[in-house]
């Protein structure tokens, strides 16, 4: 039992010697595992060469402190060292975007950046312009610069320069500009829809309805018919008259030879060859003078039926070949007649 005791003291002052250290340890590991702040390196690092003068090495240590932590107190301070190394539009860009939120800058500071970005701006040109659609890409002198803004706003060295705007479905506008150190140019980008090309169109040629030209027909053909009667009637009685007088000449032949009943005697040979002559020549005679009276008489019904179809078939009107109108002048006025004859 007091072996024991001996043994179990010694194990306890152990323990509590050995556990304040590792406490210790614990305590001091998270201090060493600890990695420097980037930002603050690089803005230690800046100043410094700020301070010197190396306005080269300054700069780039402000670009890595601003990507490693973007506040505008380290766009501003990076913004005045490219002043001070003639770069005035990134100059320009960055103590423009530094004074965006000014309570996040000291008095100091923003004062310090306001008087940069005025030297700035005396060297360069700063460009506004509204988009009529925010989804076009913009360009300036083909370089892309953003797409999704209804306004731009940046600044570009003085001298000629284009802003360009594309979108599907519209024509793509280009803007070409030129302006000096120190001026402000503005303009609006409008971009207009492609035009559709127009319907082709259907020319649709209509013929006019032919007029109802029978009853014309008719009275022209019942005019012809009938003139052509007249004319056969003329003919045959022309022809009528002559085998009349050709009859009266063999009558009186046969009269002169064997008196005025010289045909009543049918034994006499050469009388009767005569009276058949005779008797022929009044057959044609009569013939001919009944064909002259019916060639008549048809053209007479034809002519009164084509002169009757006035009523019975008129033809349409026909269109107005001459107008009258009222003419008016300085002094005086009258008509003005005019017409297709």
């Amino acid at each position: 039992m007091g072996l024991r005791k001996l043994l179990f003291l010694p194990l306890i002052s152990l323990s509590l010697t050995a556990a304040p250290a590792a406490f210790a340890q614990s305590a001091a590991a998270p201090h060493a595992a600890a990695p420097a702040d980037p930002a603050a390196d690089a803005l230690r690092r800046a100043h410094a060469a700020r301070r010197a003068g190396r306005w080269q090495e300054a700069e780039a240590a402000y670009r890595a402190a601003f990507a490693a932590a973007p506040h505008p107190a380290i766009e501003g301070e990076l913004g005045l060292c490219e002043l001070s190394l003639h770069k005035y539009v990134d100059a320009a860009t960055h103590l423009r975007r530094a004074l965006y939120n000014p309570r996040s800058l000291s008095p100091a500071q923003r004062q310090r950046f306001d008087d940069g970005l005025l030297r700035a701006e005396r060297e360069v040109v700063g460009v506004e312009f509204v988009l009529s659609h925010p989804k076009a890409e913009v360009f300036l002198d083909g370089r892309f610069i953003g797409r999704g803004q209804p306004e731009y706003r940046f600044y570009v060295e003085p001298g000629r320069h284009e802003v360009r705007a594309s979108l599907e479905g519209h024509v793509t506008q280009h803007v070409p500009f030129e302006r000096w150190a120190g001026d402000v140019t503005a303009f609006p980008v409008v971009l207009d829809p492609i035009p559709r090309a127009p319907p082709r169109e259907v020319i649709v040629r209509t013929t006019p309805p032919v007029p109802d030209r029978s009853g014309r027909n008719l009275r022209i053909a019942g005019a012809s018919l009938a003139l052509a009667g007249a004319a056969l009637g003329v003919g045959f009685a022309i022809a009528a008259g002559a085998r009349d007088d050709e009859a009266e000449t063999q009558a009186d032949t046969i009269r002169a030879s064997y008196g005025r009943g010289g045909c009543l005697y049918e034994g006499i040979s050469e009388v009767t060859l005569q009276c058949d002559a005779l008797t022929a020549t009044v057959s044609a005679r009569n013939t001919f003078r009944s064909a002259a009276w019916a060639s008549f008489i048809a053209g007479g019904v034809l002519g009164a039926v084509a002169l009757s179809s006035l009523w019975w078939a008129p033809s349409p009107p026909s269109p107005s070949r001459a107008a009258v109108r009222p003419l008016v002048v300085a002094g005086g006025g009258g008509l003005a007649i005019g017409g297709v004859w």
